[in-house]
């Protein structure tokens, strides 16, 4: 198991997050969104990545890099055409150099999109209070409770970090737990909390806190799509892949899609599918994780008390306002 680093260097750590124009710390999870706000989109269907007992980020299914991926091959494939053609009709002193360039690039970006499908995921682990992340060699566990929220504004409207004191124990992939000292001492470990593409923005980090808030507290019943507040139509398994349906508007779903889907076609998408998967089933949790997200499982050691969130005091999302807080009645505080 992760033993975490003292205390007092976690917080100087997040003082450099909260000093960063970059970064925007977010409400505790012992803080919840008020309950008007809260509406879930995620088709959780899929028992083998969404169960009572562990949530798990999906590798074999494209990731949002995945688009610059297919264009860098549509690039590619049309390079190598004219190369082919240069090399048939002119030998190869028309061949350049510098035209082996973007070949060069779209495989080094289907290189990190393959690396991380077979590197693994994160799983939250309710049963066990734990977010196991994995990373080369084998993963981490670390503490739900020690979790500190913050939001990223980065490019695409900016998303969901979720940080941790720096884990100095890895789980490694033949059992074995390895202590590790990390060699940035500045910055938290964090990860990405984005599970879907709409997880975007201000609101859309919250709202995916909050996700994992209930189901870490209550279960998978406690993130499922109220049908009183949103339409079947936009129920979707978590993509982090862009998808487009007709709610979203006539312009990305009758353009954009076809378009997209011609660039996903003419740069070898279909197998470009097939090597992020069979890379992602080569992929196996250590033993040792995988017994802890087993039914039953001996958890002896490990407190698995659920964070129970405030009753007094709840935050409603403001979007470039942040978040405006209130009591159980939805007034306004302070």
């Amino acid at each position: 198991m992760t033993v975490p680093n003292h205390l007092t260097d976690f917080e100087a750590q997040l003082d450099s997050l909260r000093q960063d124009s970059e970064y925007s710390e977010l409400p505790t999870i012992d803080m919840s969104m008020y309950a008007e706000d809260t509406c879930f989109k995620d088709d959780l269907g899929d028992d083998k990545y969404y169960n009572d007992i562990f949530i798990e980020h999906r590798t074999d299914k494209s990731s949002g890099f995945r688009y610059i991926v297919d264009v860098a091959f549509l690039a590619h494939n049309f390079v190598l055409a004219i190369i082919l053609y240069n090399l048939f009709s002119s030998g190869w002193g028309s061949v350049s150099f510098g035209m082996l360039v973007i070949p060069a690039m779209a495989w080094l970006f289907l290189l990190l999109e393959v690396g991380g499908a077979r590197t693994g995921g994160m799983r939250f682990n309710r049963q066990a209070q734990m977010v196991h992340v994995a990373t080369i060699g084998g993963a981490y566990s670390i503490p739900w409770r020690s979790a500190k929220p913050f939001f990223n504004h980065g490019v695409h409207g900016g998303d969901l970090r979720l940080c941790f004191p720096k884990p100095n124990h890895l789980i490694r992939n033949d059992g074995v737990e390895e202590r590790r000292e990390e060699r940035n001492t500045k910055l938290p470990f964090y990860v990405h909390g984005t599970l879907d593409w709409r997880d975007v923005g201000f609101n859309g980090s919250l709202l995916r806190l909050e996700f994992y808030r209930r189901y870490m507290e209550k279960g998978l019943g406690a993130v499922q799509p109220d049908l009183s507040k949103v339409d079947k139509t936009e129920i979707h398994p978590p993509s982090q892949t862009q998808q487009s349906h007709p709610e979203h508007g006539a312009v990305l779903h009758w353009i954009a899609r076809p378009i997209r889907k011609l660039v996903w076609l003419f740069a070898g998408g279909p197998l470009i599918d097939r090597l992020v998967r069979s890379q992602a089933g080569k992929f196996k949790w250590p033993e040792k994780i995988e017994q802890l997200c087993t039914p039953g499982a001996d958890l002896s050691g490990i407190d698995t008390t659920p964070v129970k969130p405030r009753k007094d005091i709840f935050y409603r999302p403001r979007g470039l306002d942040g978040i405006e807080l209130v009591n159980a009645n939805g007034q306004r505080i302070g």
